[in-house]
């Protein structure tokens, strides 16, 4: 009986979490993101920042020291002036960072392409750090603060073409 009303409760706890979830513009998570990125990066200001889901492969056994396990969400700053991509892990929806972000650039990109589904980028450097990141234009992004949808339609076009234009498969 008791593990029953447990349940119960546990259930109508969770209901009015779900209820109390307050709905956030999408300037209003911009803000809450920003600083998972803006801590790590001394000159953030520079990038152009899109949100991504995906996944993270590090074979380099000293870079995969500075990471956890199961990255799933990212936060992804571009500079065309150099050229450099700057991906940064985060744990949603605390929106704290998942490990050490990792830069590529002109010196270690090995190449980027845009899979069949056109969503999704595969990103690679020499030292074996691998990136499958999902880049929709509308996402909705559940964090600590609420709940909101981003507009990110021209960042990601833009990072889109950026990626695969400089870094193409050989």
């Amino acid at each position: 009986m008791t593990d029953v009303k447990n349940t119960a409760d546990t259930d109508v706890a969770q209901a009015n979490q779900q209820q109390d979830t307050q709905q956030l513009t999408g300037e209003q998570v911009i803000r809450v993101l920003h600083p998972a990125f803006d801590n790590q990066i001394i000159n953030y200001g520079a990038y152009n920042l899109v949100y991504a889901t995906g996944s993270a492969t590090y074979r380099n056994p000293d870079i995969a020291a500075l990471q956890e396990d199961h990255q799933e969400c990212f936060l992804v700053g571009y500079q065309d002036s150099p050229d450099e991509v700057i991906i940064a892990p985060i744990h949603m929806p605390e929106v704290t960072p998942a490990g050490a972000a990792t830069t590529i650039d002109n010196t270690n990109a090995l190449h980027a392409h845009l899979t069949n589904d056109n969503l999704t980028i595969m990103l690679e450097s020499i030292n074996g750090s691998r990136f499958r990141l999902t880049l929709l234009d509308k996402p909705e992004i559940t964090t600590h603060a609420g709940t909101g949808t981003i507009d990110q339609t021209l960042d990601v076009q833009d990072f889109r073409t950026f990626v695969t234009t400089i870094w193409p498969v050989l």
